[in-house]
């Protein structure tokens, strides 16, 4: 029989609105975890505007989401929020090609790049403005507002073949890339490449705890969007609230925790296997973005052993 009991009400209102957590800070979440990669798991250390890349053709160690194999990836990492306007320097199609494009925190494209993009590629500097920002963009820039003020370039540099040599071309050519604030521009600092390779770059969504800790990071950096004021009361519901630290104390009642350590997890693992599952029709490169501790042995290849 289903208790309707003030206790079990309030329980389940909290599972509910962690659930649509879930569903809204999910794209959010995803940047949040490929940063915390570079910093924790590459070994990059705090601090944005940096480029982390991968030297070679990767192997399943890449736990980012649909990563291509079969491309030289390098993924600039920006916050305008300290050191205001963000340049990412793209240099002209002539000797390779990147192909990609700059998105903000929340998997929104702000400007594609390279030959299918603005610059078509004859190469650009793309400026990168703070929410809000007022001055005017000097001349010579692209300039794109944003409205976030953390975001990454999701940038490819195009193998001719897979030879070595090509491979090796394509690491060269996509580290004429460059990043530096605008306050830097007429002596740009030198680019930090953190190189990735080899690396167990875990930037799978992890559907616990951690999954909140990420999304709190994101609202206590971004601006609230008009579109998203909706869920102020409810994230401040499952301890998530600008301005203060996060504290989920509802969720560690001993009754709540008895009947579900993680609010929703089950829920969203089970949806999250099946879809995965359904697409996984072959061996290969696909991954199954599952937590580390769920991850099994998998050969050279990335097939589950």
């Amino acid at each position: 029989m289903t208790s309707f009991s003030s206790d079990n009400i309030s329980q389940r209102t909290i599972q509910r609105r962690a659930v649509e957590a879930v569903i809204w800070g999910t794209p959010a979440v995803n940047f949040d975890r490929m940063f915390q990669a570079m910093v924790h798991d590459a070994k990059a250390g705090e601090g944005s505007n940096r480029i982390v890349y991968w030297s070679h053709l990767f192997n399943w160690k890449n736990q980012t989401l649909t990563p291509n194999p079969d491309s030289i990836y390098f993924m600039p990492f920006f916050n305008t929020k300290d050191v205001g306007p963000v340049v990412i320097e793209v240099p002209p199609a002539d000797g390779g090609s990147i192909t990609g494009s700059i998105d903000d925190c929340w998997q929104t494209a702000i400007a594609d790049v390279g030959p299918a993009g603005t610059d078509q590629g004859k190469g650009g500097k793309y400026l990168l403005l703070p929410p809000g920002y007022k001055d005017k963009a000097p001349s010579g820039y692209i300039a794109l507002e944003t409205v976030n003020y953390q975001g990454y370039a999701l940038l490819r540099s195009i193998l001719k073949s897979n030879s070595e040599e090509d491979v090796e071309a394509a690491v060269a050519y996509g580290k004429h890339i460059e990043i530096y604030p605008l306050s830097q521009g007429a002596h740009p600092p030198e680019t930090s490449f953190i190189d990735a390779i080899d690396v167990l770059y875990d930037a799978t969504i992890p559907w616990d705890m951690r999954f909140f800790e990420s999304l709190n990071r994101i609202v206590q950096t971004e601006p609230w969007l008009t579109r998203d004021k909706v869920m102020i009361d409810q994230l401040r519901s499952i301890g998530i609230e600008k301005g203060r630290p996060f504290k989920p104390d509802a969720w560690r009642e001993p009754g709540f925790i008895r009947q579900r350590r993680q609010p929703g997890v089950g829920l969203l693992r089970r949806l999250q296997v099946e879809s995965a599952e359904r697409f996984r029709t072959r061996c290969g490169y696909f991954v199954l973005l599952v937590s580390r501790q769920d991850q099994p042995q998998r050969n050279k290849f990335g097939c589950a052993q």
